[in-house]
């Protein structure tokens, strides 16, 4: 198999597991956020990871919020690729449990802080039925061995191949789980400021394989491997080996000549039992395969003149033969069972910085986190298409990003919006250029007439709004827009990249003056990308459904 088939592996997961946020960056990192979808001015608890500085407007005191998120995506692609069995492939992802936590303590100016969340990644991509890179190659079996029918009849063996069939599956799993702490300080009754760290640690799994490449020959459904070398094969070496035999006629013909029995014609030869039955009908044969009529009637020295004029054409024919044959024992080894199994794992820092503006009902506030600099490590535990190097260290950047938000109280009614700028042309992605080299997603490639693999950074933007009904019960709702700007060449059947809309909802329940729930639901679109290459098309089509709870406790 071509390495095409599995060029999917170097950072793509966590692209594809990323639920809310940039390329590759986890924005849903809690409920609030879920039922709301802007909490970049967020001065309650989850302030943690969206909004550190606005932690000093907590009142004084220890705080500790749990959630939980539920998770589901499904992945579409589409593909016009001319002799597929299927043309829709789905890709199921379920996470029924992607857990964040946040814990503060408050007391005066001061406020210390600490978060748990999966900040890439976070659960399983499982495609049962594989992906079109999969099938390519093997559907074009049936043309590629249509050539072996007329070669099997003169055998009288049938080697038509009227179809094919396969196995296939690809199960990634990934996460990246953030580890982060961080010290705020309010300077005056207006201005707070934050600094604080991440500690990232990644894990990739990959398993993947491609079992049970079999055609359908006549009435009969074989392994592909069995079919070539149990059947093709054999055939085209017997057939090369009967026109080995024929070219070797005229020297084992040149004793009779050489007797004076040169004359005699294959027939009068066998009268006068010069030949025996079997060599004569071996010799009609031979005739008969070189396109002569009436073998018997051609004197000994005729028939193996004819035998000499015919061998350089015999000698092409064993030759293309011979190098079918070889060719089809190496196509054999490729179409057996191949299995993937492989690890990566790597950690790296983001350090970050906040500062929040409090103008009353109304506050501002910018954070700013600098690029994660990771590699992961690669282990390979089994990899049969040897696509993989072992100890190799793969490019696993998370990007920097700019974080600017806005609140507004006034009464029972909260607003927020926030914007996002994630820095991805100067991240890397463990995506290669065409000398085999990772390069940034900004950096000159040049491949298929593309010159980077993103031409713009990602943005987004979200606004949200929650009313409280009474002091015990308030309802709120957010949409959230996500633009990304890849090239072609970054987007292929595992690893794409859509726009979005998101619209989130949901309530907050005020338990009691210590404790607050919050439960949120929000489902997100994705804009359908079309990638067109030389004779056919693909569509890239997602969803995905979340469904969160959170409890904050003050102590």
């Amino acid at each position: 198999m071509k390495k095409t088939i599995f060029t999917i592996f170097s950072f793509i997961l966590v692209a594809q597991l990323a639920f809310a946020g940039g390329i590759v960056t986890n924005t849903n990192q809690s409920a609030s956020w879920v039922r709301m979808m802007a909490r970049d001015a967020s001065v309650d608890v989850d302030a943690v990871f969206f909004n550190p500085a606005g932690l000093t407007h907590l009142d004084d005191g220890f705080y500790f919020q749990l959630n939980s998120q539920t998770v589901s995506q499904t992945r579409t692609v589409t593909s016009t690729y001319p002799g597929l069995n299927n043309s829709k492939y789905t890709g199921e992802t379920f996470v029924p449990f992607l857990p964040t936590a946040f814990a503060v303590y408050k007391k005066g100016n001061l406020a210390i802080s600490g978060g748990f969340t999966v900040i890439g990644g976070g659960g399983s991509a499982e495609f049962k039925s594989g992906l079109p890179e999969f099938e390519y190659k093997v559907s074009g079996l049936p043309t590629a061995l249509a050539e072996l029918k007329p070669v099997g009849e003169q055998a009288g063996i049938d080697l038509s191949v009227n179809g094919y069939s396969m196995k296939s599956s690809i199960t990634g799993t990934s996460t990246y789980l953030g580890f982060q702490g961080a010290v705020s300080y309010k300077i005056n009754e207006m201005i707070s400021v934050a600094l604080g760290a991440r500690y990232v640690s990644a894990s990739n799994k990959y398993e993947g394989s491609i079992t049970d490449i079999s055609v359908i020959n006549g009435t009969e459904t074989l392994r592909a491997d069995a079919f070539i070398n149990g059947k093709a094969v054999p055939t085209l070496n017997g057939i090369s080996d009967k026109l080995t035999q024929i070219t070797q006629i005229p020297a084992s013909l040149q004793p009779f000549i050489d007797a004076g029995l040169g004359g005699f014609t294959l027939a009068q030869a066998k009268a006068a039992g010069k030949v025996d039955d079997a060599t004569y009908n071996a010799l009609i044969q031979a005739g008969q395969a070189i396109g002569i009529s009436d073998p018997s009637a051609l004197t000994v020295e005729q028939f193996s003149g004819a035998i000499t004029q015919a061998t350089p054409a015999l000698n092409e024919k064993i030759t293309k033969l011979n190098s079918t044959a070889a060719a089809l024992s190496a196509q054999a080894n490729a179409l057996a069972d191949k299995e993937l199994n492989v690890e990566q794992t790597g950690s790296g820092f983001t350090p970050f910085v906040s500062v929040d503006f409090d103008l009353g009902s109304i506050g501002f506030s910018a954070k700013y986190e600098m690029k994660t600099n990771m590699k992961v490590k690669t282990k390979v535990i089994n990899d049969d298409f040897g696509l993989f190097k072992n100890d190799e260290e793969v490019p696993a950047e998370m990007p920097a990003m700019l974080a600017l938000g806005a609140r507004y109280n006034a009464g029972g009614l909260k607003l927020q919006t926030g914007f996002h700028y994630y820095f991805d042309k100067a991240a890397k992605y463990g995506k290669r250029n065409a000398s085999d080299e990772f390069v940034t997603n900004g950096e000159e490639v040049n491949i298929n007439g593309d010159k980077t693999y993103l031409s713009e950074n990602s943005i987004e933007f979200a606004i949200g709004a929650q009313y409280d009904i009474n002091s015990m019960f308030g309802l709120s709702a957010g949409f959230l827009m996500t633009k990304t700007h890849p090239n072609s060449i970054y987007q292929s059947s595992l690893s794409y990249s859509l726009p979005t809309k998101t619209l989130g909802f949901g309530a907050i329940i005020h338990a009691t003056s210590k404790i607050d729930i919050d439960l949120g639901a929000s489902f997100t679109s994705y804009d359908k990308y079309e990638k067109d290459f030389t004779a056919y098309k693909e569509t890239y089509e997602k969803s995905a459904k979340i469904f969160a709870i959170g409890a904050t406790l003050k102590l």
